[in-house]
C-alpha cells in the first residue's frame, strides 16, 4: 500500500506534467486546517505548528479550522486553544459534525464560530483520569487538579459565550448536547452555515 492509497490527493497539471499533491497541502495553502479525531499530543503539536507557520507567512489573514472531534486530553487541547487565541491572525472555527468535550473548547477559540445546521457541541466537566487511584492523599490531589481543570474550562466557556459561570456550571455538570440553533442562542456559536456560498 502506498501513501496515496490512504491519503486524499489531487492531480494538478503543471509545466512539468501531472503532479499529485496531498489534499492537506492544498488546504494549508488556502489557510484551512482540519482537526479530526481525538485530541492527543502529536496531533496538537502538528496543528499548533501549522497555525504558527500560517501566522508567520501572513499575520493578518484569517485561518479557518474545521473541528470534528470526540474530545481527548485536556493538556494538548488547551495548548491548541492557547495558540489559536494568541496568534494575530483572525481565527474562524467551523463545527462540521460533533465537537465534544475538548473539541468544544477548541471550537470556542474562534473569533468567528460557525456550525453546519446538523452539527452539535457537547460540553461537560472533565472526567476522572483513567487509572486514578492510590492513597487517600493521592486521590485528594487528583480531585484538586480535576477541580482546577473544571474552573479553567468553565471559565473559557463563560468568557467566550457571554454566559455566567454559574450558568455554564449548570450545563457542564452533565453531558449537555447543543444542536446548532441552541448553540447559537446561548452564544457558543456566532453563525449557522446555511449554504455553500457562505463558506
Amino acid at each position: 500500500m502506498t501513501l496515496f492509497d490512504t491519503t486524499p490527493s489531487i492531480l494538478r497539471e503543471t509545466s512539468r506534467g501531472l503532479e499529485r499533491t496531498s489534499i492537506y497541502d492544498e488546504l494549508l495553502r488556502e489557510r484551512t486546517l482540519v482537526l479530526s479525531g481525538e485530541v492527543e499530543p502529536a496531533m496538537a503539536s502538528t496543528l499548533c505548528q501549522h497555525v504558527l507557520l500560517l501566522e508567520r507567512e501572513d499575520p493578518s489573514s484569517p485561518i479557518t479550522l474545521f473541528v470534528s472531534s470526540p474530545g481527548g486530553q485536556v493538556g494538548p487541547g488547551l495548548a491548541i486553544y492557547d495558540v489559536l487565541r494568541s496568534v494575530s491572525c483572525p481565527i474562524r472555527t467551523v463545527c462540521s459534525d460533533l465537537a465534544a468535550s475538548m473539541g468544544s473548547i477548541i471550537f470556542m477559540a474562534g473569533d468567528e464560530r460557525e456550525m453546519y445546521p446538523h452539527a452539535s457541541l457537547m460540553i461537560h466537566d472533565p472526567l476522572i483520569p483513567q487509572g486514578a487511584g492510590g492513597s487517600a492523599l493521592a486521590l485528594q490531589e487528583t480531585s484538586k487538579r480535576l477541580m482546577e481543570r473544571r474552573r479553567t474550562l468553565n471559565t473559557i466557556l463563560a468568557e467566550r459565550s457571554g454566559l455566567t459561570l454559574k450558568r455554564i456550571q449548570s450545563l457542564t455538570c452533565k453531558d449537555t448536547y447543543l444542536e446548532a440553533e441552541r448553540a447559537l442562542d446561548l452564544g457558543f456559536a456566532t453563525r449557522i452555515i446555511e449554504s455553500r456560498k457562505e463558506l
